[in-house]
């Protein structure tokens, strides 16, 4: 009880200290805003987490060795239901230059004898990936279809198509004000529960867009532009730039509809994106941003994981194969990925995993499900936390020479919240296919049906089960039998029941 007594004086001492508030709310104790903060808090970045805690420390010690390197806006200290942290915690600075200060000074910190603690960048994602939007849709619909059902959307980005400007891509980014918004709405746009315009939408995180400090982005001579046609050539871009800043241009990259643009000073950089934001290149309003630098190592293997961005799955076979002869031509494919630039927006580069080989017209309405049926599964999987579908695939050839493919997947582990024993199920077995990519699309949706079915039949299970009634007998008294007295409690038992606290932290 002693130990309890001295923490709580010390925090409140903590408080009267410095006039920040201490509240503990959803498994978290929360040190902050400032009492004299005014305006919005910290921009994105200005966040750092804070690992390897030892279960014993609080914000009395931890308050002080974090005020070191910046001012505080908030601390999180993620709490257990004993009164102990939970090992993590996190810190918000009022700027992204002393969140940078925090990782370099005081990741690896001895905070006891022989007690080092990380200090590293937090993921602050506020974007989600909505997938498989009808591509009639405009950004104005997409905004007003969302904001019917979630809360919090600060933009919605959709990329149009580059042949026709009258249609989207088929996906969008959704911006929300923080992070914890992003999660909301992703829980309420669950997968197979959640229809827009009476269509399955795939949504999940998208991927972070690289963090760079700005002292480092201050330096960054290259544009990404976007929005430009296909027939539009790097040559009209490059006279285009050069007549607005009266200067040479290093050179210019182009890619599908986007394009980085290299100069040799910041300041034509920076007059180039003054005058020409939102003007118009061969009928197409472009947009532009800096454009960031990204680790090589780290983009290289990205490429290999998601596929050839430059094959996107919204083209039709005719725009692939014109896409496919300009890139044969420039000899794209036989340059290093040491002449990429970087990064210019969350699409660039990060399309979700398109096939790179070109099919024949008959396959396109199968392409276009081609993220959805194994996306939705592995989705599933990861958020009721079963282990992930395995497949494997068995190459033959028919009687008529042809190549098929025939895949199968087995669910090693399904548990909660669909069945309380666990069990495995599979393996499931495909049709002969044409292609890998169409057996495991059949394979997914085949897990897809099982699990629909199992759901089903555990539904009805339990409504069964809820339903037995007993009822007296209708039918009338026979005059020979006498009647057993049936006998009832003059109480009905009580039964116990203990509802759990939950606890989330945020």
């Amino acid at each position: 009880m002693e130990p309890t007594k001295n923490l709580t004086r010390k925090l409140l001492d903590l408080m009267q200290e410095t006039g920040y508030p201490l509240v503990q709310h959803n498994g978290q104790r929360r040190y902050g805003p400032p009492p004299d903060w005014v305006g919005p808090p910290p921009q994105k970045g200005c966040e750092v987490f804070i690992g390897n805690l030892p279960r014993e420390i609080f914000e009395d010690e931890l308050v002080p060795i974090f005020a070191t390197v910046g001012k505080i806006y908030e601390m999180r200290l993620m709490m257990d239901f004993s009164g102990s942290n939970r090992g993590y915690a996190f810190v918000t600075y009022t700027s992204r230059s002393e969140a940078y200060r925090a990782t370099r000074e005081l990741n690896h910190h001895e905070i006891r004898p022989g007690k080092h603690i990380g200090v590293v960048k937090s993921v602050d994602n506020c974007r989600l990936f909505v997938g498989n939007i009808p591509k009639t849709k405009s950004k104005e619909e997409v905004y007003e279809e969302l904001s019917n059902r979630v809360t919090g959307i600060v933009d919605v980005i959709l990329y149009k198509n580059a042949y026709d400007r009258k249609l989207n891509r088929g996906f969008a980014f959704v911006e929300f004000t923080s992070h914890r918004a992003a999660a909301m709405a992703r829980r309420a746009l669950i997968p197979g529960c959640v229809k827009l315009w009476n269509e399955d939408v795939m949504v999940d995180w998208a991927e972070p867009e690289p963090d760079i400090d700005d002292e480092q982005m201050k330096t960054v001579k290259v544009l990404y532009v976007r929005n430009f046609l296909i027939k539009t050539t790097p040559d009209a871009i490059q006279s285009v730039f050069e007549a607005a800043i009266n200067a040479k241009i290093q050179r210019i990259k182009k890619i599908y509809d986007y394009a980085f643009i290299h100069f040799y000073e910041r300041e034509h950089a920076e007059l180039a994106m003054r005058l020409l934001q939102n003007s118009e290149i061969d009928g197409s309003n472009i947009e532009i941003r800096w454009a960031k630098p990204v680790v090589r190592e780290l983009y290289r293997i990205q490429k290999l994981n998601k596929g050839n961005a430059k094959f996107n799955n919204t083209l039709d076979f005719s725009q692939t194969l014109l896409l496919y002869k300009q890139h044969l031509e420039k000899k794209e494919y036989a340059k290093s990925l040491k002449e990429d630039e970087g990064i210019g927006s969350a699409c660039a580069g990060s399309v979700c995993g398109s096939p790179t080989e070109v099919k024949p017209p008959e396959y396109k309405r199968m392409d276009t499900r081609y993220p959805l049926a194994p996306a939705k599964l592995d989705s599933m999987c990861k958020r009721y936390m079963w282990a992930p579908p395995s497949y494997e695939y068995q190459k033959h050839i028919d009687v008529g020479g042809t190549e098929v493919w025939i895949a199968k997947v087995e669910l090693p582990y399904v548990g909660l919240p669909l069945l309380t024993v666990p069990r495995c199920v599979g393996p499931l077995v495909t049709r002969a296919c044409v292609s890998m990519q169409q057996a495991q699309i059949e394979a997914a949706e085949a897990a897809l049906h099982t699990i629909k079915v199992l759901r089903a039949d555990v539904i009805q299970r339990s409504t069964m089960t809820a339903v037995q009634h007993v009822y007296p007998s209708m039918l009338p008294q026979m005059p020979n039998c006498v009647p057993y007295p049936a006998v009832y409690p003059s109480q009905p038992p009580t039964i116990p029941v203990t509802l759990p606290t939950l606890w989330r932290a945020v």
